[in-house]
């Protein structure tokens, strides 16, 4: 699967085929990806535990579910693989100085930027520790998430799928539940497996309400012979709801033994999210007009 395709097929799925095991080999890749992400300093602060349910002790996983949020259950039981990510804070105030200067003898930076081993031991690296633990979480939690990202293009490429999935019910205990020491902050669990379902691309807002030119407020607006490209190239994919999807959805919940209901909401409500001067498409999506909204 070439890049633009991978961008546009990733989905957030939510039903999985439990007997359907995932090949190691094709976790091992999604880790890869991940490792050569983009990181700040080369720290590497993200590392993950990889849940194998095959060898994974089920007492130990039911702790792990009861953390994470009741919508999430299903995922979680079903996926295969479950990928717990976490941020190793020592990457940060422990290893920054070792992480960053393996990029001299690497000649990925220079002098003409400023740097010399006297200047990141002597002033970089003393400002940096000086960030509170909580500022360099959060700049940490952007590296995890590019790295994310890597992973979940990787498995989609593999034909796998992936969500992400919170930890609202006792997010307290869910570092408890891994067994991890105090350095090491879990962010997200990820479940991974082959999808039992085949969504459309997911509605996001208008290119022209989210990206500006020079200044905030002068909308940038979107190129329609790029966008016709994206769309030759898979990355703008048919949207969401597909011909067949509240049947598919229906028939996915009746094999696996779950409510069929759909979540409801008012027409009106869902008019308004199509209405031209709408942060989203402004016309009605195909599907939505058969259903007399």
């Amino acid at each position: 699967m070439e890049l633009l395709e991978a961008i546009g097929t990733r989905r957030s799925i939510r039903f999985f085929k439990p007997w359907k095991e995932v090949e190691d080999w094709k976790i091992q890749r999604m880790l890869q990806a991940a490792r050569y992400a983009s990181c700040q300093g080369n720290c590497g602060s993200t590392e993950a535990i990889v849940i194998d349910k095959k060898t994974y002790p089920q007492e130990k996983f039911e702790r792990i579910i009861e953390c994470a949020s009741p919508f999430n259950e299903i995922q979680l039981r079903q996926a295969p693989v479950v990928i717990a990510w976490l941020i190793n804070m020592d990457a940060w105030y422990k290893e920054l100085v070792e992480s960053f200067a393996v990029l001299f003898p690497a000649r990925a930076v220079t002098a003409a930027h400023g740097w010399t081993y006297k200047i990141l031991t002597e002033s970089t690296h003393p400002r940096l520790m000086s960030f509170p633990r909580d500022k360099a979480e959060d700049l940490l939690r952007i590296e995890a998430g590019l790295a994310i990202a890597n992973s979940q293009l990787e498995a989609t490429e593999l034909g796998l799928g992936c969500c992400l999935l919170a930890t609202g019910r006792k997010p307290a205990e869910f570092p408890k539940a891994l067994g991890i020491p105090e350095n090491i902050v879990p962010i997200w669990l990820m479940a991974v497996g082959y999808a039992a379902e085949s969504p459309g691309q997911r509605p996001r807002k208008r290119f022209d309400r989210l990206y500006h030119l020079n200044e905030y407020g002068n909308r940038l607006e979107e190129d329609q012979n790029v966008k016709q490209e994206l769309r030759e190239g898979k990355m703008i994919q048919p949207m969401a709801p597909l011909p067949g999807r509240d049947e598919e959805l229906r028939h996915v919940c009746r094999m696996f033994g779950f409510n069929e209901d759909m979540p409801d909401m008012p027409k009106e409500n869902i008019r308004e999210l199509y209405k031209e001067d709408s942060i989203y498409y402004g016309e009605v999506p195909p599907g939505l007009e058969d259903k007399g909204v």
